[in-house]
């Protein structure tokens, strides 16, 4: 997509006069319904300026689709990094609280916004109201489009999720549509698009329960943080955590449970006989409110009041199971064990999340680092994760290919980053670096810790620590100025677009491309693979850094 600078009246540039950066667990329509805002435009406007008249982003879910275009455009505008960009969208949930995030269908624990003709037909966006009267600028949070928020923790009050005039679903992007009587302003946004009700001034009858409240709080602090405290595992991962909840929800509002639960009086319950047959997403929020707060008395003490209700109510492992073939083992053995005393096995599926969550903390698959996160050992189902040392020859043939697409390009600007692509790659492998490593490599370092110096040579590729720091004083020299650093960045490896280091995220991912477009996924697993065994232990002993 191309950046419309020429058409943004009076502006010059790529920044826009006021350039918001999303706020802390901003949903993108928010920040795109406040940047409108706050130029004074209307959102339609600032969306046909911004990304052409031609581009609809309103007849969809926009936070759910986040279109890379839109994102790129988003982050010239206002100089926001694309790590924003992804945080502000439903898509940066993938990996902490969903495997994998969809665009079309159910998408899991997103609630629908059933969007009809740029009309939303349902509830899918909730609010506080404490929480948008407090805001210095009102806005509304990514959390609040979770099936799983019911209440704010912080206010100790129920979400809801209409305009408790009208009783119409929120959608703060048509706010401005309602007549040319309305100028947008800065607090615009948390009116009701319908009647105009203030959103701030909805009043609360009822108030949650206590455990209901810190059942949310634990909820919120495991989305935040990507793991739980939870079944004896002090760091299981989210994705687990999560999971298994899914799947004890499934289990005990299935139709036969559900049956069975009617007549318990020694432990309590709620009627959950109208729950829908289709998935949690569809449930309605005073249906949703019901089953967790029923959830947080549940849950209390795992596993004894959830073992207390299936021995007392003789609840069937077949109706508890729900419908998936995969549970987390912390859920499985406790529904296993009550049925048939067996131990749950751990499913490829879940052994494969927890390899990938290991991957991402460390850069790299660790057997022990797994069993301290699940509880569990999965090295036996994960294999083809465990390191295989890289050939020369494959070494060779990465560096080669950048080679090709050096000489393919008549651009000084890619052709500064590919050179730095292929010595920042070689740097990794001869120094044994991880990507958070090689991000925060500085010549200072290279300097005082490889003392032998050569000349470069550049007609074959560096074999030795003195030929990559050759390769490096190089760069840094003849190659890095064209990347215009910033001069306070002592980065080795720096971005051309933001001018500072580049992030560890930012190189597995060019690494990943690298390897892909090189056509050597089979010989080039992860990073992890592609480091040498020798290690630079002293980039981890502070006293070895140069002062």
């Amino acid at each position: 997509m191309t950046y419309r600078s020429d058409v943004l009246y009076g502006l010059s540039g790529t920044l826009w006069p006021i350039h918001l950066k999303p706020l802390p667990d901003e949903l993108l329509s928010s920040w795109i319904v406040r940047l409108a805002h706050a130029h004074r435009y209307k959102v339609q406007t600032m969306s046909s300026l911004l990304f052409g008249r031609d581009v609809t982003i309103w007849n969809r879910d926009v936070d759910r689709v986040a279109p890379a275009k839109i994102g790129e455009v988003l982050v010239h505008a206002t100089g926001a990094s694309v790590d924003q960009f992804e945080s502000s969208t439903l898509r940066g949930y993938e990996g902490t609280l969903m495997e994998r995030h969809t665009i079309t269908g159910v998408c899991r624990w997103v609630v629908p916004l059933g969007i009809f003709h740029r009309a939303r037909k349902r509830s899918g966006l909730m609010f506080c109201p404490q929480c948008l009267d407090q805001d210095t600028q009102p806005y509304f949070r990514r959390r609040w489009r979770l099936a799983l928020s019911t209440v704010c923790s912080e206010h100790e009050c129920y979400l809801l999720d209409a305009c408790p005039r009208c009783q119409a679903p929120l959608a703060p992007h048509r706010v401005d549509m309602q007549g040319r009587q309305v100028y947008p302003c800065g607090d615009l946004n948390v009116h009701c698009w319908k009647c105009g009700f203030d959103l701030r001034d909805s009043q609360q009858t009822n108030r949650p329960s206590e455990l209901h409240v810190q059942f949310q709080a634990q909820l919120d602090a495991v989305l935040q943080n990507g793991y739980a405290n939870w079944a004896g595992n002090p760091s299981m991962h989210s994705l687990v955590f999560f999971e298994g909840l899914r799947s004890l929800i499934a289990g005990i509002t299935s139709r036969h449970t559900q049956e069975r639960l009617k007549g318990t009086t020694k432990w309590s319950s709620v009627d959950l006989s109208t729950w829908p047959c289709a998935e949690l997403e569809m449930a309605s929020l005073p249906m949703r409110r019901k089953l967790f707060n029923w959830l947080a008395s549940l849950l209390e003490s795992w596993p004894v009041n959830f073992v207390t209700l299936i021995r007392e109510n003789k609840l069937r492992y077949a109706d508890l199971k729900g419908d998936s073939d995969h549970r987390s083992y912390w859920y499985e053995d406790v529904i296993r064990r009550e049925a048939s005393g067996g131990h749950a096995p751990i499913s490829h599926m879940e052994a494969e999340a927890i390899a990938g969550a290991v991957e991402a903390r460390l850069g790299r698959f660790s057997g022990t680092a797994a069993r301290i996160l699940s509880g569990r050992d999965i090295v036996n189902h994960v294999v083809d994760r465990l390191p295989q040392p890289i050939s020369d020859e494959v070494y060779e043939d990465l560096l080669t290919s950048i080679d090709h697409q050096i000489a393919g390009t008549l651009d000084k600007i890619k052709r500064a980053a590919l050179i730095r692509d292929k010595v920042m790659f070689a740097a990794g492998r001869l120094f044994g670096l991880s990507e958070a490593e090689l991000a925060g490599l500085t010549l200072e370092q290279v300097r005082a810790l490889v003392l032998e110096r050569e000349s470069p040579n550049f007609s074959d590729v560096a074999k030795t620590q003195a030929q990559a720091r050759a390769w490096i004083e190089w760069y840094w020299k003849n190659i890095r100025p064209f990347l215009q650093p910033r001069n306070c960045t002592r980065n080795i490896f720096t971005s051309y677009r933001t001018r500072k280091g580049l992030g560890h995220s930012s190189i597995g991912a060019m690494f990943q491309q690298t390897v892909n477009r090189a056509f050597l996924q089979r010989s080039i697993r992860s990073y992890s693979c592609w480091r040498s065994t020798t290690s630079w232990q002293w980039l981890h002993k502070e006293n070895h850094l140069p002062s």
